[in-house]
């Protein structure tokens, strides 16, 4: 996914937009568990818990966690020839994180700016990703042996749910399998992160989420101590279809163009929008029917933001860009000016809990850190590949 500053109704306040990034769909489950624990993931102030007890405070008082029984018996996989890692990079109470895992996630965040050679990095900029990298991992594997130990467990069914919903972003098991193989995963990787991902989420859920109160004062006072984060310019709220090329082949390509513009005679045809969104896009917006909010054009790709803006309300254009094809409609627009708190309630609300959710979860991530034995196996500036 990526992190736009695009307009929202206050201005410190990033969207989420996940098919403006050139991100393979497989890689989606290391995102979700790594961008819990980015320092940088928003740059408004965290609005201080009202929810008493935190999560953190519920963590056992003891010391360092035993080795996990199932890491006794675990087989690790040599590294690959060309792997940017040795084998394990890193123990979580003598739970071993492979190197795979890290590239994995270390080549996801290389697909946003066009996925340059390795070799071709500042070798600052290579050090800073691999450590905020790796401290993801280590931060989703502490959340996820505390769910575990917690009981909590993600079944077969619902694991299989989510294979299938990834698996329809694709024609066929050929196509899924050659776009897991460029992620250098496989079915069983991906089955394994997922089953963690829906773990940590049930953990972090209901120990943490459903825990978030922001009174409607909150709202109130925080609108009106900002005001300037208010101001919009012209703004349209955008629907989106995200059609992706299953590769970079000319074929590919125009057989994701195919299937975009036939959709396009669908929508035309007078079928929901809505509806073809939840069936066909791979944008992260998909199960909210392609609604993406409000964005300015200053805040959208410039092969996208001319035709978005220049939408009537219920128009709908198909334009290409570095990523795919986009399937725009435009459900509203509003002229330069400020938005009232009616109109940004439910964001800001929104926006407030998830203030106070980061804030108990890097809480509960530190303390566990702490009562925890963490042993970091590589230098961040030196992979086994330079």
């Amino acid at each position: 996914m990526l992190i736009l500053n695009a307009y929202t109704p206050f201005k410190e306040i990033a969207i989420t937009v996940s098919s403006l990034k050139k991100l393979a769909v497989l890689s989606f489950f290391l995102m979700l568990t790594g961008m819990c624990f980015s320092q940088t993931a928003s740059k408004a102030k965290p609005a201080p818990s009202t929810t008493g007890a935190s999560a953190a405070d519920s963590a056992p008082k003891a010391q360092a966690k035993e080795t996990p029984k199932e890491a006794d018996d675990e087989v690790i996989p040599p590294a690959a020839p060309n792997a940017l890692f040795p084998a394990v990079v890193a123990k979580v109470n003598g739970k071993a994180l492979l190197g795979r895992e890290l590239e994995q996630l270390v080549r996801s965040q290389l697909a946003q700016i066009g996925s340059p050679e390795w070799k071709n990095l500042r070798e600052d900029y290579r050090g800073q990703l691999v450590l905020e990298s790796l401290e993801s991992l280590i931060s989703s594997t502490l959340l996820y042996q505390k769910a575990v130990e917690s009981g909590v467990k993600a079944t077969d069914a619902e694991v299989q749910a989510e294979i299938q919903k990834v698996a329809k972003t694709f024609k066929s098991d050929a196509e899924m399998n050659l776009a897991l193989a460029n992620q250098q995963m496989d079915r069983a990787s991906l089955e394994k992160g997922l089953r963690q991902n829906l773990v940590i989420t049930k953990f972090v859920n209901e120990n943490i989420t459903k825990k978030i109160v922001v009174t409607p004062e909150e709202t109130a006072k925080y609108y009106t101590g900002h005001p300037t984060e208010f101001q919009h310019p012209d703004i349209v709220r955008l629907s989106m279809i995200l059609i992706q090329p299953a590769g970079n082949t000319p074929e590919q390509n125009e057989l994701a163009k195919n299937r975009a513009e036939a959709l396009l005679a669908r929508i035309k045809k007078g079928e929901d929008f809505a509806k073809l969104a939840k069936e066909n896009s791979v944008d992260g917006s998909a199960s909210q029917g392609g609604d993406i909010g409000f964005v300015s054009k200053e805040n959208l790709p410039p092969e996208i933001a001319e035709e978005a803006l220049s939408l009537t309300v219920g128009g709908v254009k198909l334009v290409k860009s570095s990523v795919g094809y986009h399937l725009l409609k435009a459900t509203e627009k509003k002229r330069e000016g400020l938005s009232t708190l009616d109109e940004v309630r439910t964001q800001l609300t929104d926006f407030l809990k998830d203030q106070k959710r980061q804030t108990e979860l890097n809480k509960l991530v530190n303390q566990l850190r702490n009562q925890s034995k963490v042993e970091i196996l590589i230098a961040a500036g030196q992979p086994l590949q330079p």
